[in-house]
Parts: C-alpha cells; structure tokens; sequence
C-alpha cells in the first residue's frame, strides 16, 4: 500500500514540477499580405455574420451549428455564441475593442473544455495593400501548464488561422474597391497645376461672407469685360486663415485668369504647383451644411498626418440659372504644405 503511495506521491510531484517549466502563455499567430485596404478587412473581422458566412475556418467544420447573435453588428459589445459538434465545440466571441489599426475579441469556450483567450487582428498598411496578422493568445492555468509541454498549440490551431487568411485574402481581393468616405464625402488626392487670380482680399465676418461675394463679383466680372480678360474657371475664393472664435476669416473673391494678367485696383493671386491637394466636390447650398465637407477633410489630414496651407472654393454652378440648391457645385480644395 505504502508503495502505491509512493508512487502517487512521485508521480504529483512530478506533475508539479512539470507544470512549474510549463508556458503560462500561449500565442498562436499567422500573417498575410492581403491587396485591400485595412479598413475593408477590419469591417470584414467585425461584422460576424460576414465572417461566418465567408472565411471563417470554422464554418466549414459544422455547417449546421446553432448561432445567436447580438448587439449592434461592427460595435464593440457586438458577440455571438454558438453550440457545435465536437470539431468547434461551444462558446462565445465578443468584440472588445477597435482601436486604431488594432481590432481585439474575447472567446469563451465552454467546449470541450472551459478556456478564455483574447483574438486579435492587427493591420498593417503598405502600399495599396495591407499586411494582416491574425491569432490568439491566452494564459494557461498552473495545473494546466504540463500537457502543455508534450502538445503544440501552434501545430494544432495554426492550419486554422492560414485557413481563414487565405479564404479572407480571396474573399477581399476580389470584392470591388471602395473609397472611404469621411462624414460621407469622397476625398482625393490631385496634383495641382499654378494657377493665377485677380480679386479682392479682405477680412470679413462670416456672417457678411454672403454680401462680401455679392458686392465683390459682379465688379469683377466688369472689369475683366472692359479689359476683354477671360476669366477661366469659375468664380472662387481663396481662405487664408479662418477664425471660428472671432468668427471672421481671410479671404480673397477671385477670378481665374491668364499668367501675367493685371488689372488697375485689384490684387493678383497666384496658388504654385503642389503635388498634393485634397479635392471634395460638394453639392448643396451655402449656409450650415458647408462645414460638413470641410470637418471631413480636417479628419482626413488628421489621420493621414497632413497639414494644409490654404484653402480655395470654387462656385461652379450659378444660382441665377440653377434655383435647386442641391445641385449647386462647390469644388473645395485644400492646398496641402
């Protein structure tokens, strides 16, 4: 009896001694080089009926598994449970946090066995594509650590993690583009060419703006008929600075011309050439609704790190002829340093 003892006693001790040279953490990972932009594949990782539906490695291994989903889809606090066979077993994954080019989840598996572990996936732009890194980590228990010498996690849910990159990879590249939109307008990214003006620059209130272009214009438009001048483009204006505080900005009423034009009385205005400047064409009226595409580009620069140096709006389309003031064209530029 006391030798069956023993050997209890041994065979514990060397349990815990294996579990004291045991990993405490496990990480499992796969990367891959995916031909879509980051914010595509993010939305690909968080709608997870998208995910199911599309790449999940997962899926395949039970079709008819039993799913129940809540929240609201893409939000953090967002999850699904489901209960499977063997293969995927039962458990829950819950959309914790998106945080900049980082998206983290929590799974719970109930079975086959109680764990808990983070799900990561991390974007990383280069180019016109985007490195994607995909896995799981989570702690192991004390009593838990020895079999984790004699098995390799990685061996075991890697396949799954390449399995779902390629499917992922497959599923985006062959999806059309999509330009991101900010506050839901379009932005891009244009060279521009020097271009010259003659106008009138002044300080103005914003709330004269209205009366400032309705003064200025039309003088304009006469001066450069006496001077058979033609105007190209569309009437514009050039913001030098904008003061929300004081409410007033600097700015110029100008009319495209002709390199080396002048006219007695009015300023010259000349933009150089950049090799990047921030397009959004906006159509409504001017009141309220014009801060919208201007809050959208200070997102955009915001995030690409990008600075402006001026700011021109042109008015393409006349207001005499157009009386639908949501057909009215405004080209808003900004002249990036």
């Amino acid at each position: 009896m006391k030798k069956v003892l023993y050997v209890i006693v041994g065979l514990l001790v060397i349990y815990l001694v294996l579990c004291m040279f045991g990993p405490s953490r496990i990480l499992v990972e796969r990367s891959i080089v995916i031909n879509a932009p980051a914010e595509n594949i993010k939305a690909a990782f968080t709608d997870f009926k998208f995910f199911r539906k599309n790449w999940s490695p997962w899926t395949e291994k039970d079709p008819s598994m039993t799913i129940v989903d809540e929240g609201e889809s893409g939000k953090p606090g967002s999850k699904y449970s489901w209960v499977g066979n063997k293969e995927v077993g039962t458990g829950t994954i819950e959309l914790l946090s998106i945080d900049g080019d980082t998206v983290v989840e929590k799974l719970t598996m109930k079975l086959p066995r109680e764990m808990e572990a983070r799900i990561f996936l991390i974007t990383k732009t280069e180019g016109s594509a985007t490195n994607v890194k995909w896995g799981m980590k989570f702690l192991v228990s004390f009593f838990g650590r020895a079999p984790m010498l004699f098995m390799s996690m990685d061996k075991m849910m890697g396949p799954d993690f390449e399995n779902g990159l390629a499917k992922l990879k497959t599923v985006m590249e062959a999806m059309p583009a999509v330009a991101k939109t900010y506050k839901g307008y379009e932005i891009k990214e244009i060279a521009w060419e020097e271009k010259n003006y003659i106008g009138k620059k002044e300080t103005v209130a914003f709330e004269k703006l209205s009366a400032f272009f309705a003064e200025t214009y039309p003088k304009l438009g006469a001066e450069f008929g006496k001077n058979k001048i033609e105007m190209i483009g569309a009437p514009s204006c050039i913001y030098f600075s904008y003061d929300e505080t004081g409410q007033k900005t600097e700015c110029a009423a100008v009319f495209g011309c002709g390199k080396g034009i002048e006219i007695k009385g009015w300023q010259k205005f000349t933009i150089q050439p950049c090799p990047k400047v921030l397009h959004i064409a906006y159509y409504g009226p001017y009141n309220e609704q014009m801060k919208a595409p201007h809050e959208a580009m200070d997102e955009y620069m915001k995030e690409k790190g990008l600075t402006q140096n001026g700011v021109v709006e042109e008015y393409v389309t006349d207001p005499g002829t157009e009386k639908d003031s949501t057909k009215w064209l405004t080209n808003i530029y900004y002249i990036i340093k």
